[in-house]
């Protein structure tokens, strides 16, 4: 390791250590984005280092907690189509989205992970060269793995007759068709925007320092992607695996989804977030 590589990376242990009490401070507005920046570089690090089991044992816990999120926004969709017959299903995910960000709160709090975390602390590890593409695609590949069993587990478990209520599968049954019914542009488009969402929240997670404003950073992010509808890769694993029997689609039909969410929410994560992130800060660095 280089000198001044090595001089950058004490750098940033002593700017991100904890502060003593009376200096600290938990608001996200005193940090500047290079300071953000350099603290996602060394979680990056810690994250890439990790094996693969390890990582794909974190995926399949993420999977499993983020549908559990599904399982209490779709009850709510379920239930209101049962309660309002005819309501339109995007004024149930208007209401439904209040309650979907629970599955988000296990996974960050918990400190599982779900794949499209992975755009923005990693990938700023790997521009900094202080690790390797290959790791990135390992965690990449790994994490995505084990968020996908992780749902299509909790799925099988839903699927098993009388397991949930009536009205639950039928709100896992009316998002699912609409969901597939949507053109592949549509689906690629959308999951783009859920891949800025999702990156957003990873930013301010490395940013805010304070539990109460991460939990409501991670709720209007939750909010966002179930309310609005756009096509988070795993989200929708988590609902569709649960529902495409019953909405009369097969599986290939899902894994179809499933590749075009993914791709979208690659571009929309790196393409649009982090690359001008780490644009902004290094831009700071220069200035200061």
């Amino acid at each position: 390791m280089s000198t001044e590589l090595r001089g950058r990376r004490n750098r940033r242990r002593v700017e991100s250590a904890p502060a003593p009490p009376e200096e600290r401070s938990d608001e996200v507005l005193d940090h500047e984005p290079q300071q953000i920046a350099e603290r996602a570089a060394d979680v990056g690090e810690h994250r890439l280092d990790r094996s693969r089991f390890d990582v794909f044992i974190t995926g399949i816990i993420g999977g499993v907690e983020v549908s559990f999120g599904g399982l209490a926004a779709i009850a709510v969709v379920g239930s209101l189509g049962a309660a309002v017959p005819g309501m339109p299903l995007y004024a149930r995910l208007a209401v439904a989205g209040a309650v979907f960000p629970v599955g988000f709160l296990f996974v960050i709090m918990g400190r599982s992970e779900l794949f499209t975390e992975n755009f923005l602390i990693p990938v700023v590890a790997v521009l900094g060269r202080e690790r390797s593409v290959a790791s990135l695609m390992r965690i990449w590949v790994m994490s995505w793995a084990g968020n996908v069993l992780g749902c299509a587990a909790i799925a099988a478990l839903l699927s098993v007759p009388h397991a949930i209520g009536d009205p639950i599968v039928a709100g896992y049954r009316d998002y699912t068709a609409y969901k597939l019914a949507v053109p592949g542009l549509g689906t690629f488009v959308s999951a783009i925007l859920a891949g800025l969402v999702m990156t957003v929240l990873t930013w301010l997670m490395v940013a805010i320092r304070h539990p109460v404003a991460k939990a409501a950073a991670i709720f209007a992010a939750g909010y966002v992607i179930f309310a609005t509808n756009v096509s988070h890769a795993i989200v929708g694993a988590a609902i569709l695996f649960a529902g495409f029997m019953d909405a009369h689609h097969t599986a290939t039909d899902v894994a179809g989804w499933l590749g075009l969410a993914t791709a979208g929410n690659l571009v929309g994560g790196i393409g649009f977030v982090t690359v001008f992130r780490i644009a902004q800060a290094r831009e700071k660095q220069r200035g200061d």
